[in-house]
């Protein structure tokens, strides 16, 4: 048997809707979180691009850090190797200063001589190592040791410090030795603490 489908839509009865429409808040809902997912991606991209920045500043630095370590220590050779040279320019100079002539400290050794007194002996021997320094032997034909004093004070006149000395009379003769250091009349004479402190270094 056959129904009409008139029939059948004179059996459904009819019916309310089962919940009202969306209220306009609920409908940002879906808008609010897609444009939650676009400031997301917009925020994630800003921080990958400043971490991408801030990893090229690093490696910048870190860079300009082993550059100037390599600078430092070649500036340090350099220097080192400087202070040696300036090292042996000075021992050089202090060299070249220390080993004067001895002709004038001879020719006023012979002047100083008084017409009563006379040279027996004189000889001058520098240190190899220490030029400055020197071994004197005198011997002298005199009568009074005064002539003696005048030699030594010639000698001082003339920047020479004696050390060690020694005098004897040989024959009638006076023999007198002593090492003589020469001393720089332009170089700045050392303050008592400077002479102190030396004194105390070991």
């Amino acid at each position: 048997m056959q129904i009409v489908a008139d029939q059948i839509d004179d059996l459904k009865t009819d019916r309310k809707d089962i919940m009202p429409a969306l209220p306009m808040v609920f409908r940002m809902v879906p808008i609010l979180f897609y444009g939650a997912l676009a400031f997301l991606v917009v925020i994630g991209s800003l921080a990958f691009w400043n971490m991408r920045v801030a990893t090229q500043k690093r490696d910048a630095i870190k860079q300009r850090i082993t550059s100037l370590q390599t600078e430092i220590a070649t500036t340090k050779t350099d220097r080192a190797a400087l202070e040696a040279k300036i090292r042996e320019a000075t021992d050089l100079e202090g060299w070249v200063l220390a080993s004067m002539p001895l002709q004038p400290l001879i020719v006023a050794i012979v002047r100083s001589m008084d017409p009563q007194s006379s040279i027996v002996d004189l000889k001058l021997e520098r240190d190899t190592e220490t030029p400055s320094q020197l071994r004197l032997g005198l011997r002298l034909n005199t009568n009074s040791d005064q002539q003696l004093e005048d030699t030594l004070e010639v000698i001082r006149r003339m920047n020479y410090r004696e050390f060690s000395p020694t005098q004897t009379r040989v024959r009638g003769d006076l023999d007198y030795r002593a090492s003589l250091l020469w001393q720089n009349p332009h170089a700045k004479a050392p303050t008592p603490a400077e002479r102190s402190q030396e004194i105390v270094q070991p």
